[in-house]
């Protein structure tokens, strides 16, 4: 469970106390942290380790998530990780391996948060500024954990603050709208502390307010989420960078980069790498396992004066997205790309989105056509709002193939069910999505020493 596996490492942090020792031989959390937190140094590892679940986060399973149950990708490779091909039809169950991982990084990293937090008033800094920026870095990963958390389970435990271990089995799902009113404060508490910009891979004031504008849409709350883009939209911060100078080692920091996971290679004993091109692309001598390979149905919608062809790759009639680079080592895990949570081109077609809802389809249409005239395909056709909302949806699903946001992107529509129904239906498949797999199941591991209740269905 979540606080009883972050028990053991506290323990190995603070005291080395041997794994094996029963839970109630700790002493309080509290007390733990208040005997380890006595300067910047330590505060500062414990930041790190947030950002750490991060990339444990989506070095995977995350981006598999975004795409494998949708009409963009399958499972090529002939034998899946973690029971990830159950997302391809819909079958998953409780006790996959993805389901918990998911969970356990993501109370782990809500973990280290809410330590930083807990303590770092009590901490002497170097200075105010750097301190008030820290708040908001951990701010800003727990809301945008907890956003995560409610789009793939639902309600979830609401945990702000070290818990006791002797409370360690009385976990509780918390009701949606008291999560969603903790993520809006976090986001918002976010964006009033953070920097305007912030070294590679740290989260900015406008990282948060892309996040926040998602919850927003999210809950169909248009307008909150349109001012928050626009900000972004308007600060001139950002701008599309060319198709071929996006992806890969060589071009990351680019001024498309609102939000990304920093993956390095040949550091710390290569502990710091990805897998994305071991995992993601085509089988090849350099490693790669062909686990995601686009649907044919998605690679016949890229015109051929598309640019974005161009991260397209073919072997036997087989397509798979090519937006990573191998590791230059031979390690295959240790890639050195970074992954985008957010890039200007996805806020650009959320602005659209919000601004089409609002019932502003000819401005919608002006910041969805940016995206495709980078792609050299013109100008949309879009004529009404229903019109215009379909391609914006398009024009995001051929944007950001591969980088883990379809799902979500039915999900916050309510278009999931119709979309991959009538997607199975035309590829002849006998697979039927019911509206009780909008929501994963709770990690069964999690439900069996808990007082929560499983999602219904499972």
């Amino acid at each position: 469970m979540v606080i009883k596996r972050t028990l053991f490492v506290i323990a190995a942090m603070f005291l080395c106390i041997a794994c094996e020792q029963e839970l109630d031989q700790f002493p309080e959390t509290g007390i733990l942290a208040n005997n380890y937190y006595t300067n910047q140094e330590n505060v500062e590892s414990t930041v790190t380790a947030t950002y750490n679940e991060l990339q444990a986060l989506y070095d995977y399973y995350m981006i598999l998530w975004g795409e494998i149950p949708t009409d963009n990708a399958y499972i090529q490779a002939p034998n899946s990780n973690g029971g990830a091909r159950a997302l391809e039809d819909f079958s998953w169950a409780s006790t996959e391996g993805f389901v918990g991982s998911i969970w356990e990084n993501s109370y782990e990293g809500i973990f280290y948060a809410n330590t930083v937090l807990d303590i770092i008033d009590e901490v002497l800094y170097d200075s105010e500024s750097l301190k008030n920026v820290r708040i908001g870095e951990m701010k800003f990963i727990r809301g945008f954990l907890y956003h995560n958390l409610t789009t793939i389970y639902g309600e979830v435990p609401l945990v702000l603050d070290i818990d006791d271990p002797t409370n360690a089995f009385d976990d509780t799902r918390t009701p949606l709208a008291e999560i969603n009113a903790q993520i809006e404060l976090d986001l918002l508490d976010a964006i009033s502390l953070l920097p305007k910009n912030n070294s590679a891979g740290r989260a900015n004031e406008y990282a948060a307010r892309a996040i926040l504008a998602k919850h927003y849409m999210k809950q169909q709350q248009f307008d909150k989420a349109a001012a928050q883009l626009e900000t972004i939209v308007t600060s001139q911060k950002y701008a599309l960078a060319p198709i071929d100078a996006l992806f890969g080692v060589d071009n990351e920091g680019n001024d498309e980069d609102v939000f990304s996971i920093q993956y390095a290679s040949n550091l710390d004993g290569m502990s710091e790498g990805s897998r994305f091109y071991y995992l993601f692309t085509q089988p090849d001598d350099q490693g790669g396992q062909g686990a995601m390979a686009m649907e044919s149905s998605l690679y016949a919608l890229y015109g051929a004066n598309d640019l974005r062809r161009n991260l397209i790759n073919e072997s036997s009639n087989v397509y798979y997205i090519n937006k990573w680079t191998p590791s230059p080592n031979s390690n295959r895990g240790d890639g050195g790309d970074n992954h985008y949570v957010v890039r200007y081109a996805d806020v650009l077609l959320l602005y659209a989105e919000c601004l089409n809802e609002n019932n502003n389809t000819a401005l919608a249409g002006t910041y969805l056509d940016l995206v495709r005239e980078r792609a050299n395909i013109g100008a949309n056709t879009a004529t009404d709002q229903a019109s215009m909302r379909e391609a914006i949806a398009l024009e995001r699903r051929l944007e950001l193939a591969g980088e883990g946001h379809r799902w979500f992107d039915l999900l916050r529509t309510g278009t999931a069910v119709q979309t991959m129904n009538s997607f199975f239906q035309q590829e002849g498949k006998s697979i039927t999505v019911e509206p009780y797999r909008l929501l994963a199941p709770l990690p069964q591991s999690e439900v069996d020493i808990t007082d929560m209740e499983q999602n219904p269905g499972y």
